[in-house]
């Protein structure tokens, strides 16, 4: 789900993005508005994760978040009843999305529409509207410029049959798992990959700079994504950038990992990466991409990054906190990329590093009021880690219960003893809104 600073973010960036588009203002009752709404509807439905529409921005005056939605206009978009019967008419199959209204910080107010990636089949237009509609038409977002059409060349075309192709591999996968058919061959690194893996890590980390000091200053979490077996020139150093975005999580909206287009990726030969400061939203983080195909993420806590009373512990002997979802999330974002990073380099097995810095004194809660722990878990270590290799069938199969494991492991060593299901049903709520 997206929140308020991100949203702003996005309208800072002063142009619309792949997975973020922006209309003006306009009515829910006027025909030739809405079906424009339903085309970009159905383009991000047709977008892996599905993307953000923005009502109430003139992208003329996107970077001064104007002229917003009258007060007329906010209560008709607000309304998921009548939204939703409005785009259904347009699209087969229906897309789902949940409407989130904003007042911004300058004081307008806009409507964002969260569209969801399409379940089964992409979203196909079932019903002509003058100029702007055509039945039978398959809208998208192509990479090279931001904009909902219909199809247009067979380099998109077929990246949406990838992903529907995909989608239907993994619910064959976990179909034969769920029926005890194993699809995995070897499940865990050697020992000498694993070496191989630790050295590239430590080089391509082995660059200073204030602001990663600042991170590894920071309680934060420090995550390897590591396909096997080792090969060191698995992805060329050309394909290193547009290989991470193509790969990119955006479950709760925000990507994983940020890749920001206003500053350069850092360049180092076999590796690339970036080092993002908090602008807008409480974010802080950087990531490596190798030609090995391994992915490290460092993330400052977003416990630390958000003020909210629900993230101060109770203990008075506590130093800071932890918020349950604030791992929890995270790592079920980190084993759908590793997932993603498997299907592309047809890898055999991988492996998730995940340590937890900075975090002696601090104590573990859920971050939640109406999740509230019943207990004080205190922690004395400053480092936690937990470290899974799966094998690629398996990590197809069921991705977020692989991050659900993890957290799991690592909120235990507090002393949580937090079911699976009720991890896994919390994870469930926030992201598909069920």
């Amino acid at each position: 789900m997206t929140d308020h600073d991100e949203v702003e973010e996005l309208l800072a960036l002063g142009h619309e993005s792949w997975s973020f588009e922006i209309k003006g203002p306009g009515n829910l009752s006027d025909g030739a508005y809405c079906a424009k709404i339903a085309r970009a509807v159905m383009a991000m439905g047709n977008l892996r994760d599905g993307g953000l529409v923005c009502l109430g921005i003139d992208e003329a005056r996107m970077t001064q978040m104007l002229p917003g939605l009258d007060d007329v206009q906010l209560v008709e978009w607000s309304s998921f009843d009548n939204v939703s019967d409005k785009l259904a008419r347009y699209s087969d199959p229906p897309v789902s999305f949940r409407v989130q209204p904003f007042e911004l910080s300058n004081g307008k107010k806009v409507v964002v529409i969260d569209v969801a990636e399409f379940d089964h089949v992409p979203h196909v237009c079932g019903r002509d509207y003058q100029r702007e509609l055509q039945k039978g038409m398959t809208y998208v977002r192509p990479r090279g410029k931001p904009e909902s059409v219909p199809v247009p060349s067979s380099l998109e075309m077929r990246e949406l049959l990838d992903l529907a192709t995909t989608k239907a591999v993994r619910e064959f996968v976990a179909r034969a798992s769920g029926a005890g058919i194993s699809l995995d061959g070897r499940e865990s690194a050697t020992e000498a990959e694993q070496k191989a893996f630790h050295e590239e890590a430590v080089q391509a980390w082995g660059q200073p700079s204030e602001a990663l000091q600042k991170i590894m200053d920071s309680g934060h979490t420090d995550v390897a994504i590591r396909p096997g077996p080792f090969n060191a020139q698995r992805i060329a150093p050309a394909r290193l950038h547009p290989f991470i975005e193509e790969q990119t999580v955006r479950l709760r909206g925000w990507p994983v990992p940020y890749t920001d287009h206003r500053i350069p990726v850092e360049r180092y030969g076999p590796w690339i990466g970036q080092t993002i400061v908090p602008q807008i939203v409480p974010h802080f983080e950087a990531w490596r991409m190798c030609s090995s195909g391994q992915f490290l993420h460092r993330r400052v806590l977003a416990t630390d990054m958000r003020d909210s009373a629900q993230l101060e512990p109770s203990d008075e002997r506590a130093t800071g906190a932890v918020a349950v979802w604030d791992v929890l999330f995270y790592l079920v974002e980190i084993t759908e990329l590793g997932a993603r990073m498997a299907t592309a380099l047809e890898c055999e097995t991988v492996t998730f590093d995940v340590v937890l810095n900075g975090v002696a004194g601090r104590q573990l809660i859920s971050g939640d009021w109406d999740r509230e722990l019943h207990a004080s878990y205190l922690m004395k270590a400053d480092r936690l880690q937990a470290t899974q290799s799966v094998g690629r069938a398996e990590l197809l199969s069921k991705p977020r219960e692989v991050g659900v494991n993890i957290a799991q492991e690592i909120l235990g060593q507090f002393g949580a003893q937090l079911p699976e299901q009720v991890l896994i049903d919390w994870q469930e709520k926030v992201l598909t809104g069920r």
